[in-house]
């Protein structure tokens, strides 16, 4: 319960009983074998350190998930701004250099043995995906659903809502406009200057943290192009806080987490069951959009910053 209530700071008592009685989730990590669950452990792993403020072994725990399960790529734009704010331009870069040192070193025994073949299959974006095997999109039809222009449609409305939260929302902590900073990196300078840089990181609050990174993997998997049955542990724990962040009332809470439930319970998937996965996480889209509209207020500088974290 002590490390729950790091994890999720300040959320009350009636949330957390959605964070065990999941029937898909026991059988995702009990019955199965699929690396998600690694992966997720090692989100979850990287959300903590980010929270407590460990930059280095949240990049590190992170970039270790990304390894084990590219669907990790999801959070990646709040990883970057939670370092970016965390700890500055200069170090952030750094961490970024370090993960991607991890990604490598993860890599070198697959290169050595068969390079082209390894990054084929670990980089294959153009994969087709199988209609059959889809829990989110069945309702819209196979046709539909195998087309270029649906799956060049869901891209675009996941880079509009990704980069609408990242200038609204995710950056707010900063104090200034997006259009402020990369003019200032145009022009040769920081885009924050060093005790800028010190007091965005006090409004980087553990609450933050998991909002942002939760944030982005919730609406990542909204326009999917098409989410198994596993892709539900990255969901499951996700939805108790974004519901309660979104300021809805606690019954259409544990109304929507029922028919998410249910909706991913439902094998093989249905138009209707298809239909409720992509409404439950567009609502959740939106409640967390409207529930932090007054959130990540910059504060002024003080005296004495918390200083971060190695």
């Amino acid at each position: 319960m002590k490390l729950t209530s790091l994890l999720l700071p300040q959320v009350p008592p009636y949330v957390f009983p959605l964070l065990i009685l999941s029937k898909r989730l026991h059988s995702i990590f009990v019955l199965r074998c699929f690396n998600d669950c690694f992966a997720v452990f090692f989100l979850w792993l990287a959300i903590f350190f980010l929270q407590r403020r460990y930059w280095a072994l949240g990049a590190l725990a992170y970039s270790w998930g990304l390894g084990i399960k590219m669907s990790l790529l999801l959070v990646l734009p709040a990883v970057a701004i939670i370092l970016f704010l965390g700890r500055g331009f200069g170090p952030s870069l750094r961490l970024a250099l370090l993960m991607a040192q991890v990604q490598v070193a993860i890599a070198l025994p697959f290169l050595r043995d068969n390079a082209w073949g390894y990054m084929g299959r670990a980089f294959e974006f153009s994969r087709q995906f199988l209609f059959k095997w889809t829990v989110n999109w069945r309702f819209v039809g196979e046709e539909t659903f195998l087309s270029r222009s649906f799956a060049a449609t869901l891209l675009a409305l996941h880079a509009s809502v990704l980069a609408a939260a990242v200038t609204t929302r995710w950056l707010r902590p900063a104090g200034k406009p997006i259009t402020e900073m990369i003019g200032r990196v145009l022009s040769g300078e920081l885009p924050l200057t060093e005790a800028e840089a010190r007091a965005n990181s006090r409004n980087i609050t553990p609450r933050y943290v998991l909002t942002t990174v939760l944030s982005a993997n919730v609406i990542g998997l909204l326009f999917a192009r098409s989410l198994h049955y596993q892709f539900y542990s990255y969901l499951a724990w996700s939805t108790p806080f974004l519901l309660w962040r979104s300021g809805l009332h606690p019954v259409l809470q544990y109304m929507l987490w029922f028919l998410q439930e249910w909706a991913w319970n439902v094998f093989p998937s249905t138009p209707v069951s298809s239909g409720v996965v992509v409404g439950v996480l567009a609502v959740t889209v939106a409640g967390i959009w409207w529930g932090t509209g007054q959130d990540g207020e910059a504060r002024p500088p003080a005296d004495k910053d918390v200083a971060a974290k190695p």
